[in-house]
């Protein structure tokens, strides 16, 4: 059977932040012994890589169609979303026109798959002194799946690590919600950190940019310490080995 690997991201235009994308996409290599190829769903960041740097990448729709062309008759689908929310519904749908299209999960999909986050993430940042806390942030979103970011913090919570706090950008809880918290624990440093699979444009400015709106920006003028990680999920080897098995499920 001839069959394809396609992973699927949102995308990212922040030249750093890529390697994230490209350390899960090594994984999926390695399982399924094969290329695979990329596509991305942001029409914004491919007009933007095409137009800054001649990269052309295809939008899932048109590379399922491409690989149809080409006579493929599986075509295993890895997406690179945190949770099933909207965009995940959306690749879903249009997944659904190919027959030959095989949907895997997004990262944050059984017990299990909180439980490797848990551990992948406390693996790589300093541990938490007295009076110190790890901030993650998530985008969030208003589609149902976005209680998966209060699940995610007590599963840290239940792990033992009780310095651990889940915040989103777009979802809920956000900041204004989480400093209360910090300050009722009497918490005197923040490690921030991006829950995302890249560290782009969200962990670059909206977690740890200059602008008064930042979190950064807003927990210093409380009086909050700050130490920025700027990693993005995809750089961490366990969490790409998660995505792989993903692949392997499907």
């Amino acid at each position: 059977m001839k069959q394809a690997i396609v992973v699927v991201s949102f995308g990212t235009s922040v030249p750093e932040a890529m390697q994230a994308i490209e350390n899960i996409e090594r994984a999926a290599e390695q399982v399924c012994e094969q290329p695979v190829y990329r596509a991305f769903t942001s029409r914004i960041i491919r007009r933007k890589l095409r137009e800054r740097d001649g990269m052309d990448i295809p939008d899932p729709h048109m590379l399922f169609e491409q690989l149809c062309q080409q006579q493929y008759e599986r075509i295993l689908c890895l997406t690179t979303h945190v949770i099933p929310g909207i965009e995940y519904e959306q690749l879903c749908a249009d997944a659904a026109a190919f027959p030959q299209v095989h949907m895997a999960h997004p990262l944050l999909w059984s017990q299990s798959d909180y439980d490797v986050c848990v551990h992948a993430v406390m693996q790589h940042v300093p541990p938490c002194a007295e009076h110190e806390a790890l901030l993650l942030m998530g985008h969030g979103t208003e589609h149902f799946a976005n209680a998966a970011y209060c699940e995610l913090e007590h599963k840290f919570r239940t792990a033992g690590y009780s310095q651990v706090y889940v915040g989103t950008v777009e979802g809920y809880p956000q900041l204004d919600s989480i400093i209360p918290q910090l300050q009722a624990a009497k918490i005197q440093k923040i490690l921030l950190m991006p829950f995302m699979i890249v560290a782009g444009d969200h962990a670059r400015n909206d977690l740890s940019g200059d602008a008064p709106s930042s979190w950064k920006s807003q927990l210093e003028a409380l009086g909050f310490e700050t130490q920025t990680i700027l990693t993005g999920l995809g750089e961490l080897p366990e969490i790409a080995k998660k995505f792989a098995s993903h692949l392997q499920e499907a």
